[in-house]
């Protein structure tokens, strides 16, 4: 592993713990942005599909130990990050725009969500108060609009 892979890593991480510790907080109507999502997307950009995956899979099962939800995040970004990989490393050459950032990451957000909602449906892993409209819409845009800021603040 490389140093830079490394420190990737650990970069994902501290994504995970800002998101448990800070944006659970930031809710609104019950959605949060899922940072890691956005992070993974960035991260898309910088290395080949099979380390992108496992990647994934180890924050995705970091941010599920935090949760207490084992195996929904982490299945549901590995498969997010295996379909969309070739969509989004397909613009790590061009300059995107700010309105291309957005719908790329509300639509990312959307596939993830629904397929953790998929997930969680399966094994009722939210049974009391949860509406998955306002989690896969307004969590999805939620979600868009944090990347976006980010990647403004960030920019090229």
């Amino acid at each position: 592993m490389s140093v830079g892979t490394l420190k990737n890593i650990l970069a994902g991480i501290a994504f995970v713990l800002i998101q448990v510790l800070l944006f659970q907080h930031l809710s609104i109507f019950g959605a949060t942005p899922d940072l890691l999502l956005i992070y993974l997307l960035w991260l898309a950009l910088k290395y080949d599909r099979l380390h992108l995956v496992l990647i994934a899979a180890g924050l995705g099962l970091f941010q599920d130990a935090l949760y207490d939800l084992w195996g929904l995040h982490m299945f549901s970004k590995t498969l997010l990050c295996f379909l969309i990989y070739r969509l989004i490393s397909g613009y790590s050459e061009a300059r995107l725009l700010l309105w291309q950032v957005f719908l790329s990451i509300i639509g990312a957000a959307l596939i993830h969500n629904l397929i953790f909602l998929g997930l969680s449906s399966f094994i009722d892993a939210y049974t009391a108060a949860f509406n998955p409209i306002i989690f896969s819409l307004l969590g999805s845009l939620y979600t868009a609009v944090a990347g976006t800021i980010l990647f403004v603040f960030k920019g090229r």
